[in-house]
């Protein structure tokens, strides 16, 4: 493992350990999420912003609201990166309500659409983005039925950023997905193929070639016996293919880091966990290779606010589309206990107050 990757997961360490000591949480699996946030921006967790961003939130955001549920620590990671905490919530607002014009049920996931959108300071092309997005669901929705869900809403919110026309993109994906499945005979579920092939799907490219390059990574990593690369673990390896480097020391960088979290006992040892782990993993390994999010980058950071800050908004946009509609729909998932499970089926879902925070 590089100086740099190792620098990177104890950075991640700190934070998450900080973060987790003073927001007790039921859903503590966003402990380790906003951990990332800020380990993305290169941050060490300043806990008294933190705490002041959540008052800001709490100010601004009913008890029984959307934005203080499982996303909570997800915005106010957010909100202690930006310039301006109050500005901030207050754009994610705006622009979750035109996503969620027309939906009955509140949407976490439209919340972290709305905070890609506010990452990339594009508010004020919100209403043309949001139809795009709209067509696209529609149109996939139309396409796969039974794998086009709300856990795709972050990611679509990606595609309709992009300059791409949506046939474009559609046609990318579609033929990703008979690629994978048909011809490189992939044992992935479908659903877990149609999230690669919408990240896939973000630039240019021969998009078989793309497909290959992470067929490469993956058995790369299947080669150590230290992991079984299946569902989320996969699909997040696409956010890797524009690294420039040899599938073989890619996937070095990533079982280092995977050790690391092993062994600071960072998630536990059932399958869910370990998957968890691993895609956690490969976005550390990510961030210390280049600028760790090349895929996303290269389509969107000319759009950025400046370029001081391009490094740490792609690091945002890919932990906000990769990392954190998992980690959502694994506590939507969770019992009262907190155990958390690794199946997120349809989870749009009415919000609540819940969780414990500790001063």
């Amino acid at each position: 493992m590089t100086e740099e990757l190792k620098n990177k997961c104890e950075l991640f360490e700190r934070n998450r350990s900080a973060i987790a000591g003073k927001f007790m949480l039921e859903k503590s699996l966003m402990s380790t999420a906003a951990g990332l946030i800020l380990t993305g921006a290169d941050k060490e967790a300043d806990v008294g912003k933190l705490k002041e961003c959540r008052k800001i939130l709490n100010r601004h955001t009913g008890f029984f609201s959307e934005y203080r549920d499982a996303v909570k620590l997800a915005l106010v990671s957010g909100m202690a990166l930006s310039d301006d905490a109050e500005q901030y919530i207050e754009d994610v607002k705006a622009v979750y309500k035109k996503l969620h014009k027309g939906h009955f049920k509140d949407n976490s996931y439209m919340v972290l659409a709305a905070m890609l959108i506010c990452d990339l300071g594009r508010q004020g092309d919100a209403d043309l983005i949001v139809e795009k997005h709209n067509e696209l669901m529609k149109r996939m929705d139309k396409l796969h039925p039974l794998i086009t869900d709300s856990e795709d809403i972050s990611y679509v919110i990606l595609l309709a950023l992009s300059d791409r026309p949506a046939d474009a993109i559609l046609s990318d994906m579609e033929e990703c997905l008979e690629h994978l499945k048909k011809v490189c005979k992939v044992k992935a579920g479908s659903d877990t193929v149609q999230r690669l092939s919408e990240i896939l799907a973000l630039t240019d490219g021969d998009i078989r070639e793309k497909c290959e390059r992470v067929i490469r990574l993956s058995d790369a990593l299947e080669q150590s016996k230290t992991v079984s690369v299946d569902g989320y673990a996969f699909s997040s390896l696409g956010m890797l293919i524009g690294i420039n480097e040899e599938p073989e020391v890619i996937a070095g960088e990533i079982l280092g880091a995977y050790e690391f979290l092993k062994e600071k006992k960072i998630f536990g040892n059932d399958q869910d966990d370990k998957k968890q782990r691993l895609m956690f993993a490969e976005l550390l390994a990510a961030q210390s290779l280049g600028t760790g999010t090349e895929v996303v980058s290269n389509a969107f950071i000319n759009n950025a606010i400046s370029v001081i800050k391009a490094k740490q908004t792609a690091a945002m946009i890919s932990i906000i589309s990769n990392v954190l509609p998992v980690v959502l729909g694994a506590v939507s998932g969770s019992d009262s206990s907190g155990a958390q499970s690794g199946n997120s089926s349809h989870p749009e879902q009415s919000s609540s107050g819940s969780g414990i925070e500790q001063d």
